[in-house]
């Protein structure tokens, strides 16, 4: 479109993308912008069409579905990231993180501090004029103060209020969605609405209402927090993974010593099991172990985790455009990770059950996932007994994203790495 034009579009954007915060890294240095361009393409308004993208020098505007929309500024030396969505946390986390990773790879020595804007009350009746930094925020909260002065007008202000802007700095979902079983009925209620409208590339899920897309943005960020917790493991071997006993039908959840155990690895980028992949007749990542009661029963808090998380990105996943499932066989991969939880939850005790063993204390913490890379010995020790019966993993490669991160992906998409 036309320079004018596509300013004229930009503002229109950037009233669209507005929200209440925003986060903001500071930093001072040209070309940055250029380079976010290319590397948040998939994440452009004009990713299906080139011409309806909307970015100039200094500022670019970003879309990500049920994710938001986002509005990224080049403001004297600050790069200023604002989200509108119904759980924004999700798009802000990813960006940030982009931001970040960007400047401290390719200009050494440059600091990058990652602030928040200040909110009501304001000394100066301007919320947004001082800027707090993140860290500083958070070993305050660590050592149990509730409030923090504003640099600009001197007003203490809430810092769990401040944080909710900080990515870095957000609860994670995952006890919320894993232990709730109508969170998992309503996500999978939202694949059969969406699947009405599988022929639209972009805005099928303008049918949504903001709670539900506020769902599908938490079970992201469940996926994300739980393969970023085993990026160590993700050296060795694959993190995704179900399991189900070969034979379900005389198999009693609550009354069993030893049985033999049907393991199928899962594509990290696909989020599906290779047998989906590969064809239904193929073996490849398909194996039969055998596990006892008491081992079981020691992986299952991670297994939880696990099984839950797959449960909550299948709905997902499976009503994508490029790699949507059939009825057929999504009620089939449904019914194998339900029948995965009930052997999980019969193997761990009441208090277990809750799910605390997922989150661990819910004040503001930065250390995202500990609960669950505790659980990596039990990932470990899969990848020990998988290479015992095949090395190559049912043919997964290991690749690396644009942030140097391990996956392991079927061969099909290695030329998006």
């Amino acid at each position: 479109m036309a320079r004018d034009e596509a300013y004229r579009e930009a503002e229109k954007k950037i009233e669209e993308a507005r929200s209440s915060g925003a986060t903001v890294l500071v930093l001072s240095e040209k070309g940055l912008f250029y380079q976010l361009i290319v590397r948040l393409h998939k994440f452009s308004l004009g990713r299906v069409n080139y011409q309806e993208s909307v970015h100039w020098q200094r500022g670019l505007v970003l879309d990500d579905d049920y994710n938001g929309r986002a509005l990224l500024e080049h403001i004297a030396n600050d790069v200023r990231i604002t989200v509108r969505a119904p759980y924004p946390e999700r798009f802000l986390s990813v960006l940030t993180s982009e931001v970040k990773y960007l400047v401290d790879s390719f200009w050494t020595g440059l600091r990058c501090d990652v602030m928040v804007p200040c909110i009501e009350p304001c000394g100066r009746d301007a919320p947004g004029t001082g800027l707090f930094e993140v860290q500083k925020l958070i070993e305050s909260k660590r050592r149990r103060r509730e409030d923090y002065p504003c640099p600009v007008c001197d007003e203490w202000q809430d810092i769990d209020y401040l944080l909710r802007n900080a990515p870095a700095a957000q609860p994670l979902p995952t006890a919320e969605l894993v232990a709730n079983s109508a969170i998992l009925a309503e996500v999978r209620g939202v694949r059969r609405q969406l699947t009405t409208h599988y022929l639209k590339t972009m805005g099928r899920f303008d049918t949504l209402d903001a709670g539900q897309r506020e769902l599908l943005s938490k079970a992201d960020a469940a996926y994300t927090s739980l393969i970023q917790a085993l990026t160590d493991e993700a050296k060795e071997g694959p993190r995704l993974f179900s399991l189900v006993p070969v034979n379900r039908t005389n198999f009693n959840p609550r009354e069993w010593t030893s049985a033999k155990f049907r393991l199928t690895l899962w594509c990290e980028h696909a989020r599906q099991p290779l047998p989906r992949l590969n064809g239904k007749k193929s073996t490849q990542g398909v194996y039969d172990i055998e596990l006892t009661r008491e081992w079981f029963r020691k992986a299952a808090p991670f297994l939880k985790v696990l099984t839950g998380t797959l449960s909550l990105v299948l709905p997902i996943t499976a009503s994508g455009v490029k790699l949507a499932l059939d009825d057929t066989a999504y009620t089939m991969i449904e019914e194998q990770l339900d029948f995965s939880k009930d052997i999980i939850d019969a193997s761990l005790s009441g208090s277990e059950q809750i799910g605390g063993w997922l989150g661990g204390d819910t004040s503001t913490d930065l250390e995202h996932g500990d609960m669950i890379r505790a659980q990596g010995a039990t990932l470990r020790e899969f990848h020990a007994l998988l290479k015992a019966q095949d090395a190559g993993f049912g043919g997964l490669v290991r690749v690396r994203n644009k942030r140097q991160e391990f996956l392991w992906v079927h061969k099909q998409f290695e030329g998006e790495y």
